[in-house]
């Protein structure tokens, strides 16, 4: 296997995935399953690859396992497994397996010495039964049925669910007993606020990056070909230098404000260098997991998963749809569920030839630092972390119409010259290197904008060309009334912008005066512009070298994930402008529009992805539906000849364009697009 993953190629654009995680309790596995009814679905489906229900976290098989530590279900009417083998071999299609790994009930129960070991001062233990990679399991269970699935179906891959995600440290005595021999301490840390909490977890991940190696190493090594995946790794959730030998990248999306999630993921996950794909939620429930009873799961309505897999397919990724059609337990799906998947199938794979085998245009890079990320108090290797400031800065900028990627410093390193403009949002831990690769691009020409009330002594006041006059604890008080900056009595203050003045909040402020840089705002304690301004700046620019260097004293990205306030995305929005990026295009589009900057050989492709919903705001539902169409769209590009095209693709509609030439070569093309509906492109070539 290719360190940079192995997959099907473009054949295999658009999957299906199926579980139902069988449990002990289901007495009807199979019982009216026929091949004849799945591959009609699969068919109506329309899709080029199938993961279907192997062992969910339950820990049950609806296939009779002979593994000798197996749980199989005591009601099989039919295998499911030889159903679901039959139909794709008839369709031609690869088949996976969707198995739980860390998570597995029914072996925590037959084997308790294999589970995770809780925090003692755990309160209330998790309520899934976590295995740990340690632990005998890998060796007795999950590699021998992968083994046996395998030899027994012909099986083509892998897609291991509850592994990452299911991750919590493990106080047993084989992991208390490592880490004493690899850190030579006697006691692992039981607090988050343990000054040895992150070495802790980065022993675990050290576990958890063995145990996929394994796995990984022994399927390919029992079959080469054979393709494995473990959910959610090396993800936006998972930052860092993607080590692990698995052939290719997934995860399922919230279910939920998916089109969100989503909007982050494509744009780290596509550069990881290997074959990836979102999974897509085909149901929803209005409340949450947690009100299921009055909010039961139902199917989402096409025009949602289409906006949903315009964004992984604006970045060159894979889409898959998840089905389980709710209360059914014996394997059957649902034909006019299956048929209306099969609609979102056609809107996918009629923009396989634009989308597939593109690059992205460089114009903004959000860092996602692993350094500062793993840095941050979490007691799970996935869930907990706090990167709501890394979304905020995605969430804010892309409203302003730029294209945004997001990388981690191992995928900034090498590219960081080739973005006219970096964003750091509120990342104080980042590491030295990239603190001082950072201050290097911005004097070569860059543009940097640096956000948070801690990161300004990482970089040091002068380079921002600002006094500092200390952080302030917003919500600190003196005898009683807000201290120094904060005449009110609630924690907020105000920001301006062109749009007007508004309140924001961050927990704290770095205290800054302009000495040298040009200040772009104040604070405000009021929304009357000049109505006690004080005296330290909201936002300062300075001029570095050859480029500049932005601060933002207080976590305004963070807030804006928070609050999604207009006011303050034109206030970011701003703040880049002014420091006047050279950007090869330049779009304006309405805020619901999200802008893509892809290549792909000669052509630059403009995508537009409309995240509108024509239906009324509702708070407590996340569902989109007759989606409206919104515009115009305007492109300026800067272009030293004339473009033999200019097309608009993925939608019926017109667009006008215009082409004036400059001296020396620097001609403008300025572009008009009326409308877009869910997801088009424009092609410049």
């Amino acid at each position: 296997m290719s360190a940079k993953g192995s997959w099907y190629g473009d054949r295999c654009y658009f999957g299906m995935h199926y579980d139902m995680h069988v449990r002990t309790d289901d007495t009807d596995i199979g019982a009216r399953l026929t091949v004849d009814d799945i591959a009609a679905n699969l068919k109506a489906m329309k899709c080029d690859w199938v993961q279907t229900d192997c062992k969910g976290h339950p820990g049950v098989t609806g296939w009779k396992s002979t593994v000798p530590a197996a749980t199989v279900n005591a009601h099989i009417h039919n295998d499911m497994m030889t159903v679901w083998r039959a139909a794709t071999k008839r369709l031609k299609l690869p088949l996976h397996c969707h198995y739980s790994g860390i998570i597995d009930h029914a072996a925590a129960e037959k084997f308790p010495a294999w589970k995770v070991v809780p925090n003692p001062s755990q309160k209330k233990p998790p309520e899934m039964h976590r295995l740990c990679p340690r632990s005998p399991y890998l060796d007795e269970l999950l590699i021998p049925q992968m083994k046996e699935l395998i030899d027994r179906y012909d099986v083509d891959g892998f897609w291991v669910d509850g592994d990452l995600w299911g991750v919590d440290p493990c106080y047993c005595s084989a992991c208390r007993r490592v880490f004493t021999e690899e850190t030579g301490i006697i006691e692992p840390p039981v607090e988050l606020s343990d000054a040895n909490w992150p070495l802790w977890m980065k022993f675990h991940r050290a576990s958890f990056d063995a145990y996929v190696k394994k796995y990984c190493d022994a399927v390919h090594a029992h079959r080469p070909g054979v393709r494995v995946c473990s959910n959610w790794l090396q993800t936006f959730g998972d930052p860092g230098e993607p080590t692990a030998p698995t052939d290719w990248i997934s995860g399922d999306n919230t279910p939920v404000f998916g089109l969100d999630s989503s909007r982050c993921e494509a744009r780290f996950i596509s550069t990881r260098e290997k074959p990836w794909d979102i999974m897509l939620w085909n149901f929803y429930c209005s409340g949450g997991f947690e009100h299921l009873d009055t909010s039961p799961w139902t199917a989402k309505p096409a025009e949602m998963l289409m906006q949903e897999a315009a964004v992984s397919l604006a970045f060159g990724g894979h889409v898959q749809i998840y089905e389980s059609p709710q209360y059914i337990r014996d394997g059957r799906l649902v034909p006019w569920r299956s048929k209306r998947i099969g609609e979102a199938a056609s809107f996918i794979k009629a923009r396989r030839a634009v989308c597939s085998g593109t690059e992205t245009i460089p114009q903004i890079a959000v860092l996602h630092s692993e350094h500062h990320y793993r840095s941050l108090p979490s007691n799970n290797l996935h869930w907990g972390y706090d990167a709501d400031a890394v979304r905020g800065a995605v969430f804010s900028i892309l409203e302003s119409s730029y294209g945004v990627d997001v990388l981690d410093e191992w995928a900034l390193f090498p590219h960081l010259a080739d973005f006219p403009v970096v964003v750091i949002p509120e990342q104080y831990n980042m590491s030295n290197a990239m603190v001082n690769a950072l201050k290097q691009y911005a004097v070569a020409g860059g543009r940097l904008l640096v956000a948070g009330a801690k990161c300004l002594d990482r970089f040091g006041a002068e380079f921002f060309g600002v006094k500092s006059e200390g952080i302030t604890d917003v919500k600190e008080k003196v005898n009683g009334e807000p201290k120094s900056l904060y005449p009110f009595k609630n924690s907020h203050f105000c920001v301006s912008s062109a749009l007007g003045v508004t309140p924001v909040f961050s927990k704290e402020l770095h205290r800054v005066i302009p000495a040298g840089a040009d200040a772009h705002s104040y604070f405000w304690t009021t929304p009357i512009p000049d109505d006690d301004r004080a005296p330290f700046a909201a936002a300062t620019v300075y001029r570095v070298g050859k480029g500049y260097a932005a601060y933002i004293p207080f976590d305004v990205f963070k807030d804006f994930k928070t609050n999604r306030y207009i006011m303050e995305r034109a206030f970011i929005g701003e703040v880049i402008a002014s420091m006047r990026p050279d950007l090869s295009i330049r779009v304006k589009a309405p805020a619901a529009i999200d802008v893509v900057l892809r290549k792909k050989g000669t052509a630059s492709i403009v995508h537009f992805i409309n995240r509108a919903s024509g239906i009324p705001n509702q708070p407590n539902n996340g569902v989109i539906d007759e989606i409206p169409g919104v515009g115009p769209m305007t492109i300026t590009a800067a272009l030293p000849r004339r473009p033999k095209k200019v097309e608009l693709s993925l939608e019926k509609g017109t667009l006008s364009w215009k082409y004036t030439p400059g001296k020396k070569g620097r001609g403008v093309l300025s572009i008009t697009l009326p409308r877009v509906h869910i997801h088009a492109a424009v092609l410049i070539d």
